[in-house]
């Protein structure tokens, strides 16, 4: 399988067009409102998912153990994400309109932490005091997405059992990508449960499909332009006349072709991957800037230029302070170096 790809810039895209549709929406300045015509949280969303079925298929495969995938898991997703959840219960005391008293031995304080800690962001999603005549008293509204992410962690050794014991992983995908759209139309639709239709089973569909183009690389490789060609145009399709039997597939093929035939962006990552960092920071950011009415009282395309920098600060220090010293693969490429 060929190594070069652009997965780097995509991720970056995508977590970019996240914080952009979220600096809008928590704004909420019109004259920023124009950016949810431009940019997608929900399909960028969608596309990470399809993203870390193929690359979660593969470090799967590659793992000599299953302690050996749950430690590299846990040392990517866990130390940064512990640390924003403890970053955040202590600095925004400093919003909170209750006393340090008050609010440290405030149970939801406590709540919001446990909760949080075990990826159930649900649960306890504000902090006491904290952001309460905001759009959203919500902390970090970005986290929903990382349950979803664990989960899939979680399910991808019993789907690799029976892999084997099947021995064709297409047909079971295929099932596993329809029952995902199944439950995702009946939840949403019949039940009109729209937030439980977004969790893992609905969701499924979009890293089944990154797994399906993981597994059928090859194939995907041998008609790479036909297939890439036919993904624009059934996306751009879906844009307009949206199915839920097809979405899925065309954006996986989009996202993992264009990762493949954008080698001007293969080295895109080379300095660090500061996606991550993006993701889990940008939120509470903004909602700090949004509470001291920093959007009303001052250009709101300054202040959004502001959080930016801000963002991209935490991002920095999370990457070269936090995240890459867990990771085995730049560690071993900081002692190539030296």
């Amino acid at each position: 399988m060929i190594e070069k790809n652009a997965f780097d810039f995509l991720r970056l895209f995508f977590a970019v067009s996240i914080f952009f549709c979220h600096l809008a929406e928590l704004s909420m300045n019109e004259e920023l409102q124009f950016l949810l015509s431009i940019f997608s949280a929900s399909i960028s969303v969608k596309a990470f998912f399809v993203i870390s079925g193929f690359l979660i298929a593969k470090s799967y495969a590659k793992s000599t153990s299953l302690k050996q995938y749950f430690i590299k898991r846990a040392k990517r997703i866990l130390p940064a994400y512990v640390f924003v959840i403890l970053l955040s219960t202590v600095i925004l005391f400093f919003v909170s309109n209750l006393s340090a008293g008050q609010y440290f031995t405030n149970p939801n304080t406590f709540r919001y932490m446990g909760w949080n800690m075990v990826f159930m962001n649900f649960m306890q999603p504000c902090l006491p005091g904290v952001f309460d005549h905001n759009f959203s008293c919500s902390v970090n509204g970005a986290l929903w997405t990382l349950k979803i992410e664990e989960g899939f962690y979680l399910l991808i050794p019993l789907l690799f059992y029976f892999f084997h014991k099947m021995k064709n992983k297409t047909v079971l995908l295929i099932v596993l990508y329809c029952c995902s759209i199944a439950y995702f139309q009946l939840l949403s639709n019949y039940f009109q449960l729209p937030i439980l239709a977004k969790q893992l089973p609905g969701y499924l569909s979009y890293f089944s499909v990154g797994m399906l183009l993981y597994f059928n690389f090859q194939t995907v490789q041998k008609f790479n332009k036909p297939l890439l060609f036919g993904a624009i145009l059934v996306f751009i399709i879906m844009l307009y006349q949206y199915n839920a039997y097809l979405f899925p597939l065309s954006l996986g093929l989009l996202v993992i072709l264009l990762a493949y035939n954008l080698p001007f962006l293969n080295n895109f990552g080379k300095y660090g991957d500061f996606t991550y960092g993006i993701y889990i920071f940008h939120f509470p950011i903004i909602q700090v800037f949004k509470h001291f009415g920093l959007f009303e009282q001052y250009n709101p395309f300054l202040v959004g230029t502001m959080i930016c920098f801000v963002t991209i600060l935490m991002a920095l220090f999370s990457w070269f302070f936090i995240e890459v010293k867990f990771l085995d693969r730049y560690k071993k490429k900081a002692i190539a170096c030296k």
